[in-house]
């Protein structure tokens, strides 16, 4: 027991200062806490304006208990994905495997403690999510102390079974994968396909605010048929039942051992497969190599794409969004009216539905901004290289060009997927002239502000020594500022699109110009900053 719990403490203490910010090594006790808390507590609040709106309509009809199951939901959810492909960084491609597998600790014992630290993230992840829901709960029914004490555990416990479906799910896809040459092409073609599946399947339970209050009972009980701990937890905050808890606590500790005894069996054999060189299969053959000379700028490109194809958290991570906007795009130019009321808060009329299509250009053109703003490859470009980031700095190559790199590869990817969209769109509506020139102007200004923002939110806080790729893309310092950033945004340009449609093509052409002059802007502090930082970080 001691051992493992010296391995737990050296396996926790890699990567637990990502939730303590820190911009310089001499930076005071009270930023380094109270930023994080800031941020976590602004998104805390937007999470908490939405469960808010929800709860007066379910508040008024008498089923606000339906909002407890929700805040529970989720929550569930969002670590049952997140732990599809975190799992894949955390467990099987940490970078200390080499070290671990040389020392006299048993399989179990190592999948044991690293699973632990794939709970420890989704727990204080979802933290984020569940209390702003049970918070609003709380000020509408207005429940006693027992509440708060059962509530405190189910936070703990909550995490749990979707951690280990979702490190379950992770494994049966890297051991499916390792089979195959193009091992990261394959997993992320998969994990692409569960987290839709999920998404797809979960998504009945996610409609209007109307059809909720209308099937309250239903949805409420087939929720607690389908996922127990919803159902114990529900039951408990009404009334303390020591049968109940025990189950509880009895299915979540038998999740958690039947994994470790599934996972360890073939954990080594999976890693080390996971990181063998795909020219191994090829080493007794005679290979004839040829050589095309190339600028620096396409090599340094073709570099950043590599590092994005090797890692499948990285690949997830950026092609989500886009992903996301290929399907919107096919369902609103498809099916204009029943992808409105789906993602409605409540029913429309004919009338309201001609005054939306009418909107479709200016729609689309939210969408765009929304995805463009959310999507953001930089934030990890710097963190990603590691130890390799001195070999970087030491080239013959000018830090401008190498981050001018970074930022054309992340446009490389998400322009053309946006294009794609926008020309589905042009195609299946009437639009004018000048909202085709706004939309076009915004698909490539608004991904390269993503770029050139996230690439300086890098620059001030990278992460050189993560022990994983999934440390890096969703668990650092950089990648948070970069979505709660990227939301803000999002947010502030929708609206502004919304409140200048009715004011006339000049008004939308303004728009565009006030993202132009942004992007001038953050490229002109890269260019002044980027280079003088960029030989600063120190591996």
């Amino acid at each position: 027991m001691k051992k493992f719990f010296s391995l737990l403490k050296g396996i926790m203490s890699q990567d637990m200062n990502i939730f303590i910010y820190s911009s310089k090594k001499n930076a005071s006790k009270s930023s380094r806490v109270l930023v994080p808390i800031f941020l976590a507590a602004l998104v805390m609040f937007s999470i908490g304006s939405m469960f808010y709106g929800l709860a007066e309509a379910l508040n008024e009809s008498g089923n606000l208990y339906l909002l407890l199951t929700l805040a529970i939901l989720a929550p569930t959810l969002l670590s049952l994905i997140e732990g599809i492909y975190k799992s894949q960084g955390i467990l099987f491609e940490a970078k200390d495997s080499d070290l671990l597998f040389s020392l006299p600790i048993s399989k179990r014992m190592v999948v044991l403690a690293r699973l632990i630290k794939l709970y420890v993230f989704q727990f204080l992840y979802s933290l984020l999510f569940t209390i702003p829901g049970v918070a609003v709960y709380a000020i509408f029914a207005k429940p006693d102390a027992y509440f708060y004490v059962m509530t405190a555990l189910m936070l703990v416990l909550l995490p749990i079974i979707p951690t280990v479906v979702g490190a379950f799910l992770g494994y049966i896809i890297k051991r499916f994968s390792v089979k195959f040459k193009s091992k990261k092409i394959i997993e992320t073609i998969i994990t692409f396909a569960l987290v839709l599946l999920i998404m797809f399947l979960s998504s009945g339970n996610t409609g209007l605010i109307n059809s909720i209050n209308e099937n309250a009972t239903t949805i409420d009980g087939n929720i607690k048929l389908i996922y127990y701990p919803i159902k114990a937890y529900t039951e408990l905050v009404q009334e303390f039942n020591i049968i109940t808890l025990l189950l509880w606590l009895l299915i979540n500790i038998a999740f958690v051992v039947v994994f470790v005894l599934i996972c360890s069996k073939t954990y080594f054999e999976v890693v080390s497969k996971s990181k063998e060189n795909s020219q191994s299969s090829t080493k007794h053959e005679a290979i004839e190599y040829s050589f095309k000379k190339k600028s620096q700028l396409s090599s340094l490109i073709k570099k950043e794409f590599t590092r994005l194809t090797s890692s499948v958290v990285y690949m997830v991570n950026t092609m989500f969004g886009l992903l996301l906007l290929i399907i919107g795009t096919i369902a609103l130019c498809t099916n204009f009216q029943e992808t409105i009321l789906y993602i409605s808060s409540e029913d429309l009329d004919e009338e309201q539905v001609s005054f939306l299509m009418s909107l479709a250009p200016k729609i689309f053109l939210v969408v765009v901004l929304g995805v463009s703003f959310l999507t953001s490859i930089t934030a990890s470009s710097i963190s990603l290289e590691g130890k390799s980031f001195n070999i970087s700095k030491s080239l013959p190559i000018s830090p401008d060009k190498q981050l001018l790199a970074k930022v054309l590869m992340s446009d490389m990817v998400t322009i053309p997927v946006i294009l794609i969209c926008d020309v589905i769109f042009f195609s299946s509506f009437d639009v004018t002239i000048v909202d085709i020139l706004v939309t076009l102007l915004a698909s490539f200004i608004a991904p390269s502000i993503s770029a050139v923002f996230g690439l300086l939110a890098n620059l001030k806080h990278p992460k050189m020594d993560a022990s994983s790729d999934a440390e890096v893309v969703k668990q650092s310092t950089s990648s948070m500022i970069s979505v709660l950033v990227g939301i803000l945004a999002a947010m502030f340009f929708g609206s502004l699109t919304l409140i200048l449609a009715g004011l006339g093509d000049l008004a939308m052409i303004a728009e565009i110009a006030l993202l132009g002059l942004l992007l001038v802007v953050l490229w002109a502090i890269l260019s002044n900053y980027g280079k003088k930082r960029f030989t600063e970080i120190e591996v």
